[in-house]
């Protein structure tokens, strides 16, 4: 497959398939940071569409700074910090409510394989709970989590993405990593 940059600059030249490449390769990575910060799956598609169609009309302003993935990224989250300021504003609960079926769709995303019935309910269980306590914490917190955890992005792409220094990566997310720990402690049986 084509090398991001390259397919960018065949869609700034008016290439709309070069677009669709690019939506393809990363439509789900940005559906998983959005739910994983946002929490609601409605709200998920919604914010994943905006994002895409600021791809669509900011690509001339892209300089190519940093990768394209990088850049996407940091779109991905000030989108979600938008829909969280939004929240605050209209003073919504954190605590997203999502219906039997998009769990099992959120499963299947996240799962890829078949496996007993019995099995599939534990994990959803374990998934529910927790998302539940990545929606309990600070903004920032989740941002980190998702985007070191989730996404599996380096220290570097996450200082370019949340614009701090790469020292401040490892203390917010060392403390993340013990805020989450903290909320599933019951889980972990004492040792």
């Amino acid at each position: 497959m084509e090398e991001d940059s390259q397919l960018l600059a065949r869609f700034k030249k008016g290439d709309e398939h070069a677009f669709e490449l690019l939506v393809r390769k990363y439509k789900t990575p940005v559906f998983n940071t959005v739910y994983s910060i946002i929490g609601n799956t409605q709200e998920t598609d919604d914010i994943a569409q905006e994002v895409f169609l600021k791809v669509y009309t900011k690509a001339g302003s892209f300089k190519g700074e940093s990768s394209f993935s990088t850049w996407l990224y940091r779109i991905t989250v000030n989108a979600c910090l938008d829909e969280l300021r939004k929240r605050k504003y209209k003073t919504i609960s954190y605590e997203a409510e999502i219906d039997q079926e998009e769990k099992l769709k959120l499963k299947d995303v996240l799962a890829g394989k078949e496996e007993d019935i019995t099995e599939d309910l534990r994990k959803k269980e374990l998934q529910d709970i927790i998302q539940k306590a990545m929606n309990s914490l600070p903004e920032k917190d989740r941002i980190i989590l998702t985007l070191k955890e989730i996404e599996g992005l380096s220290y570097n792409e996450i200082s370019q993405i949340m614009k701090i220094s790469l020292a401040k990566v490892k203390v917010w997310l060392f403390r993340a990593r013990q805020k989450l720990r903290g909320k599933l402690s019951f889980l972990y049986p004492e040792e």
